[in-house]
């Protein structure tokens, strides 16, 4: 069984939560009250998890269990920090606010379908133009690209190429710029991921 604590500015919210809750036989609600009851100490009873309903993440016990925040607030905006496991709107369904609470127990953080696409996703890589990236190198360049993989120098692509240093250079330089690399060996990764480089 999980033991719980349920933290709510307002106390009436407090009351309807664990109201939503009390059904859940994995769910052992311990203690109730308010920020103002714990700021500046721990709760007076062991808890597995914290569940904190509209107040300030600057609010919750420091050093206290993990946090799953309840917010009539835009919970897309708002940061995973210190103990705090999971942000879910207010109206949560029961099932989802349990979820988390298990998730937290576990000392897992649980994400909303929109929390993992707006925070998982790299902002650097716009998936819509990968396609166009992978046109820009041309063949000479692919084909210098997989040398890059098999460890070759400039030098020995110029030789195998039957091409000078300068143009190998050249060549490397212009894959770089292109995949956006900062590096031979991030290039080539770029090069795999992209399936550019066989494996």
């Amino acid at each position: 069984m999980i033991r719980i604590i349920i933290v709510a500015e307002n106390p009436t919210h407090g009351e309807a939560l664990a109201k939503l809750l009390a059904d859940d036989e994995r769910l052992d609600i311990v203690e109730m009250g308010t920020p103002a009851r714990w700021r500046g100490r721990e709760p007076s009873i062991a808890a597995d998890v914290l569940v904190a309903v509209n107040i300030r993440s600057d609010d919750l016990p420091n050093d206290g269990p993990p946090a799953v925040v309840l917010t009539d607030r835009d919970p897309l905006g708002m940061p995973l920090q210190g103990s705090i496991r999971a942000w879910l709107p207010r109206n949560a369904l029961p099932a989802e606010i349990a979820a988390a609470i298990s998730a937290a127990a576990c000392d897992l953080t649980c994400l909303t379908q929109a929390q993992a696409r707006r925070w998982l996703q790299p902002a650097s890589i716009d998936r819509d133009e990968e396609p166009a990236l992978l046109e820009t190198l041309t063949p000479r360049e692919l084909q210098v690209l997989r040398m890059l993989a098999d460890g070759l120098g400039n030098k020995e692509i110029a030789d195998r190429l039957g091409i000078s240093d300068h143009t190998a250079k050249f060549h490397v330089a212009q894959i770089l710029a292109k995949l956006g690399a900062g590096s031979r060996a991030e290039a080539v990764a770029i090069g795999i991921r992209r399936g550019l480089v066989p494996i």
